[in-house]
């Protein structure tokens, strides 16, 4: 959202209205090309595992993507975990309400994370911008997660601007400390951690961006305009839908030289 108080109010709608919460988690895994990214690299990595995986996800914000791990209890069990406790309470009864078990949110901070070899995949979505140690957070998941375990990580580039770094969507109240990563820095730095493997992409290219003004640049200007874009927006999101599933097919299947953001699949063996 565009300004702390849009914000403010969009988070209340949220906490106190579970069918809106539901229907922002709905458009969000069908519209967002972030989420049809990570539901894709999730797939991936879940079918190299038979069994039930333990999810850690730090940072989880408003928990859109929790939604991912909600309709599969007996594939996932996750941790969530947010140093904000009132994205922790929100979620929390949230969960509760729809009776969903196999998600478990608590407040901690990635940096104070103490878990060893607990997880076998752990995510890191936005979040390696807005730590101040992104070392030491990066050292932390790797130490939580069990041999074999894979670390999933997105991230705006170092391609990203000022304007496109608003691709890490969400509510951040928190100091941002860096706008983004080169591939070849990132996996120097994984690797020097411990990981053996690390493959890398950029995502968000001319397909991606313009699929990401759609879905949110645009909308986000009309809200912060005006309340009264909340009546316009369902009659656009109803037109836009065919024209973004065609630029989000287009930028999670063809390669790019640059991008905005990377995805990164980083390996921890056995």
């Amino acid at each position: 959202m565009p300004t702390r108080v849009n914000n403010e109010i969009f988070t209340d709608l949220l906490r106190n209205h579970a069918w809106m919460r539901k229907f922002y988690i709905f458009l969000t895994h069908s519209l967002l090309l972030k989420n049809n990214i990570i539901r894709r690299e999730i797939k991936l990595c879940g079918r190299r595992r038979k069994r039930s995986q333990h999810v850690l996800y730090p940072g989880f914000g408003m928990g859109q993507l929790l939604g991912l791990f909600a309709q599969q209890p007996n594939k996932y069990t996750v941790t969530a975990i947010d140093k904000d406790c009132n994205m922790v309470v929100q979620s929390s009864n949230y969960f509760l309400e729809e009776h969903i078990n196999n998600i478990y949110c608590r407040t901690t901070d990635v940096l104070e994370l103490n878990d060893h070899e607990v997880y076998d995949l752990s995510l890191a979505i936005n979040l390696l911008n807005y730590v101040e140690d992104d070392h030491r957070a990066l050292v932390n998941l790797y130490e939580s997660l069990k041999k074999p375990g894979i670390l999933i990580i997105f991230n705006s580039s170092n391609y990203a601007d000022d304007k496109a770094s608003k691709l890490n969507i969400g509510v951040y109240k928190d100091k941002k400390y860096r706008n983004g990563y080169g591939i070849l820095e990132l996996k120097h730095m994984l690797k020097g951690i411990g990981f053996s493997k690390v493959k890398a992409r950029y995502v968000y290219g001319t397909p991606g961006i313009l699929s990401w003004k759609i879905t949110t640049a645009w909308p986000s200007s009309m809200i912060k305009a005006s309340r009264l874009s909340f009546v316009i927006l369902p009659i656009y999101t109803l037109i836009s839908i065919p024209f973004v599933f065609i630029l989000n097919l287009l930028d999670i299947n063809f390669k790019h030289k640059k991008g905005k953001c990377i995805v990164v699949k980083a390996f921890k063996q056995g």
